[in-house]
Order: C-alpha cells, then sequence, then structure tokens
C-alpha cells in the first residue's frame, strides 16, 4: 500500500513538473492608444480664510469682485462659472467663503484660469474627464486584442510552439475617464488595456 502511495506522489509530481516546463497556456497584455476630448475643471477656493494679514477693510465682496475683475481680463467672463456655497460649508472652514468652479474643452483657457492669482484665491482641485462609448469601447478591446494575439504569437514562435484560441480576456477600463491635472499629464491621448490567455499549441 506504501508502495502504491509513493508511485502516485511520484507520479503526480513527474506530471506537475512536466507542466511548468511546458506550459498549456501564455497570458499577455494589449493594448490601443486612443485619441480623447476631455472636459476640464477647476475648483477654486475664494475665502477670508485665505487672507493672511489683517486689513479691515477686506471683505469677501471685494476678494470676490477683485478676483472675477482679473478673470475677466483674460477672457473668462463670470457667467462661465460656478459657485458652491455648499461645497464650502463642507469643507470647515471657520471664515466665510466660497467655491468658484470653471469648466472648459481648450487647454489654453484652463492654462488661463488656473494661472490667475488673486488675494484670498487658492486652487482646491483641477481634473479632466473624458467619456467612453460602448462602441468605442468594443473598437478599442478588439484592438488590444489584435495586439496582444500578435504578441502572444511572437513568443510562442521563440519557443517552437503556436497559440490556438483564447481562453480568457480581462479588460477593466471603465466609461468615464476622471484624472487629476498635473506636469506632464496627456491630455489627447490614453491607452485602452486588456489581459489576454491563449492556448499553447
Amino acid at each position: 500500500m506504501k508502495r502504491l502511495v509513493a508511485s502516485i506522489a511520484f507520479m503526480f509530481l513527474c506530471w506537475s513538473m512536466m507542466a511548468q516546463t511546458n506550459p498549456n497556456h501564455i497570458t499577455v497584455n494589449g493594448t490601443h492608444k486612443y485619441a480623447i476630448a476631455p472636459e476640464y475643471s477647476a475648483k477654486m477656493t475664494v475665502s477670508m480664510a485665505n487672507v493672511y494679514y489683517d486689513q479691515q477693510t477686506t471683505s469677501l465682496s471685494e476678494i470676490k469682485s477683485s478676483y472675477l475683475d482679473k478673470l475677466a481680463k483674460v477672457g473668462i467672463s463670470s457667467d462661465r462659472l460656478k459657485q458652491d456655497d455648499l461645497y464650502y460649508a463642507m469643507m470647515g472652514y471657520d471664515k466665510e467663503g466660497t467655491i468658484v468652479e470653471f469648466s472648459t474643452r481648450s487647454v489654453e483657457e484652463m492654462k488661463k484660469f488656473l494661472l490667475v492669482k488673486s488675494i484670498g484665491v487658492t486652487k482646491t482641485d483641477a481634473i479632466m474627464e473624458a467619456m467612453l462609448s460602448e462602441a468605442e469601447m468594443a473598437e478599442y478591446a478588439k484592438k488590444a486584442f489584435d495586439q496582444a494575439k500578435r504578441k502572444a504569437a511572437g513568443i510562442a514562435a521563440k519557443i517552437g510552439r503556436k497559440i490556438g484560441k483564447a481562453i480568457s480576456i480581462n479588460d477593466s477600463n471603465g466609461h468615464k475617464i476622471n484624472e487629476s491635472l498635473y506636469y506632464g499629464s496627456n491630455f489627447k491621448e490614453k491607452e485602452y488595456y486588456i489581459t489576454v490567455s491563449f492556448e499553447l499549441l
């Protein structure tokens, strides 16, 4: 009985070692670059809490008026701005203020907005957003799949094998792209990523 158990264990060990040295599948990443036309959005905190010196004549209305005047000089009118008092209240400042938000599809306009400096005004955040349709996601996934298949076929050929059918596809891309703006961001192009496993023949 002991010999039988030992024989079975030895056969299982040999099979495992063969499977490791002779894999039955290959897993690769596939990518496809695509163009985007995002909307850019930035929020500024306009607050008495940002006035760091004692100036009795300064009020919130004066801070806002001065800021809006500076924006107007660079071509951004007040009717293109949103004001969010609730957002400001939730931030917990102990002095009065508000949040001013600006949205645009122009990188140059967003740059102008972010470069305007004024007393009592600080940047809260700046983001870019884009949406992908079902048709776009299907197209990009197919192109990423084709790239993955070429990569897998190339690797398989190097080890004297061929690839068969795809046995699994992992696509974790979402419909919505939402990213913070930072130096070096690519505002015009993104990559669609998938992971595919193919049979090795």
